[in-house]
């Protein structure tokens, strides 16, 4: 095969991983990397204008493609940009490869104040990422590279990050990269899934739990044949939305915060818990669960018991445990207990359409109408976001709902970035004018490339989660949550990204149908002073 350089091993080998674009910005200490891209058919680079950007970017795309994503930065504040990125994509339990440079191994760890120098960028990455490798020698790079994407794909998925210096990038070798072989499928034992499947039979009022484990493992089917056996109600986390089909009749939603579901929940004789840690917002310490048995599977044995304590903890990826358990001669559970739950749930999204009011009621309407079983909708942590998207928005694709698990703000246009890319299908983007201005570069990037996404702002011209949670605890004292907008219309025009904007939510039905038959990114401003707002939300001061 003859000698290659080390940037050229390093596309080979995520070239062999399937991995299609790589998202990130030119640097003095990655341009081998960019420049072996460049000569490679089988790959090509996705130019952001933020490292963080380009980090949530490829986190979109690994969880839209359900594989690894790529970030492409330089050492020092390129890194620095990118961690909050890796931050997120652990959260998320994502596949994420973070890729820097370094200074050169002769001035490395030498303090000599070399341009972009980082003596500890390793460390600093090791407290966002699960593996990092540091090569000190061009040999290093191809099986450093393949264990740290063996590591992000083995067990729970979480991001993983290389440093290559700048000369390692150049210098040639003639070691061959070596393709990952790790699978997340983990078969429950013999023990252990015995254990739960006599649970099951001696329950009679049963309840599934589903979690994002559920897209991670391409488990939806098994879900539902399983769900189906024992005519079992599945509630899902707001990661695990999609895990069963909306219209499906078994699906109830993200609906354990509702105190008669929860109430409910409690009378249960057992509830099955499937790719959950029970994050705080689902469980920690805002519901209290107080069941007779758990069963909790998860892919993760440090996740067992770690908020609520499991009669049987199965570790296995959701797939391979719910496969067999959809294998085993259980009976059907009492229909009048699943009915009583279906009927609370119904109950719940009547009395939550009650709140969110008529105004964001169309507005959920007109997104709505575009929520295909093929769909993918990406939500900024917004107001909207909260109420209604997480629980009466219609998602059906396992893998199709995507927001900022840790609650950052701002990564919603970025995520929706990576997300386009990943499928190359009209992705919807709601966001709020605060969070949208963390990443507004990132317009040039959709313009760039011709990112099929429609975002929409709702635009209320501040930090409204944040209004809300000042007025309730300062005394109706606001500080630093009104914010000065641009005009967004003018502001996406003058990167040639279309701009629409509709005054009110009645408007937005005609917007989103314009925006939905443009090639390319289209931004949609919507005037949310003119919407009856939320019940209990505070638009503006003194309103």
């Amino acid at each position: 095969m003859g000698n290659k350089t080390g940037a050229q091993v390093i596309v080979d080998t995520l070239v062999d991983a399937g991995v299609k674009h790589v998202f990130g910005i030119v640097s003095i200490h990655n341009m081998p990397i960019v420049d072996a891209i460049s000569q490679n058919d089988a790959i090509s680079m996705v130019t952001a204008r933020n490292e963080q950007s380009a980090t949530h970017m490829a986190d979109g795309y690994a969880r839209a493609k359900g594989a690894l994503g790529v970030a492409l930065g330089s050492t020092g504040p390129g890194t620095t940009n990118m961690v909050t990125g890796i931050y997120e994509s652990a959260y998320a339990s994502s596949r994420v490869l973070v890729i820097t440079g370094q200074a050169e191994t002769t001035f490395y760890g030498k303090g000599k104040g070399y341009v972009h120098e980082a003596e500890n960028q390793k460390p600093m990455l090791e407290t966002v990422a699960r593996t990092v490798a540091s090569p000190s020698y061009v040999d290093d790079i191809a099986p450093m590279l393949t264990e740290v994407i063996d590591s992000i794909h083995r067990g729970r998925p979480q991001p993983g990050a290389m440093e290559v210096p700048i000369d390692l990038q150049y210098a040639t070798t003639s070691t061959e990269p070596t393709a990952s072989t790790v699978t997340n499928s983990v078969a429950p034992s013999a023990e252990n899934l015995g254990q739960a499947i006599d649970v099951l039979k001696k329950a009679n009022k049963r309840v599934i739990l589903a979690g994002g484990g559920i897209s991670t493992a391409e488990a939806a089917n098994a879900l539902q044949a399983f769900a189906e056996l024992i005519d079992a109600p599945v509630i899902t986390t707001a990661h695990g939305k999609g895990a069963i089909a909306s219209d499906h009749p078994l699906h109830l939603g993200p609906v354990l915060m509702s105190r008669p579901v929860l109430e409910t929940v409690n009378e249960a004789d057992v509830l099955i818990a499937i790719g959950t840690r029970f994050q705080a917002g689902v469980a920690g310490n805002q519901i209290k669960i107080t069941l007779p048995s758990l069963v909790h599977i998860d892919l993760d044995p440090r996740t067992i018991n770690l908020n609520f304590t499991a009669e049987v903890g199965v570790v296995a990826d959701a797939k391979s445990a719910l496969t067999a358990l959809a294998a085993a001669d259980i009976e059907k559970g009492d229909a009048q207990y699943r009915e009583k739950l279906q009927a609370l749930a119904t109950e719940t999204r009547e009395q939550t359409l009650e709140r969110i009011g008529p105004d964001h009621t169309t507005a959920l309407n007109a997104v709505s109408k575009y929520m295909t079983p093929e769909s993918f909708f990406v939500r900024d942590n917004t107001i909207p976001g909260y109420h209604w998207g997480n629980g009466l928005l219609p998602i059906s694709n396992p893998r199709g709902y995507i927001y900022p698990t840790s609650g950052a703000i701002g990564p919603g246009l970025p995520l929706g970035i990576g997300v386009s890319i990943a499928t190359g299908q009209k992705t919807i983007i709601m966001h709020g004018d605060g969070g949208f201005m963390f990443h507004v570069g990132e317009l040039a990037t959709a313009a760039q490339y011709k990112a099929p996404i429609v975002i929409i702002i709702f635009n209320d011209s501040g930090y409204g989660v944040l209004r809300g949670l000042q007025h309730n605890q300062f005394e109706g004292r606001f500080n630093e949550t009104e914010l000065n907008t641009p005009d967004f219309v003018q502001l996406a025009e003058s990167m040639n990204v279309k701009g629409l904007h509709a005054d009110n939510a009645d408007e937005l039905e005609a917007r989103l149908a314009e925006a939905m038959d443009i090639d390319g990114p289209v931004l949609i401003n919507l005037n949310v002073h003119n919407m009856i707002p939320v019940k209990g939300v505070v638009t503006a001061p003194g309103k």
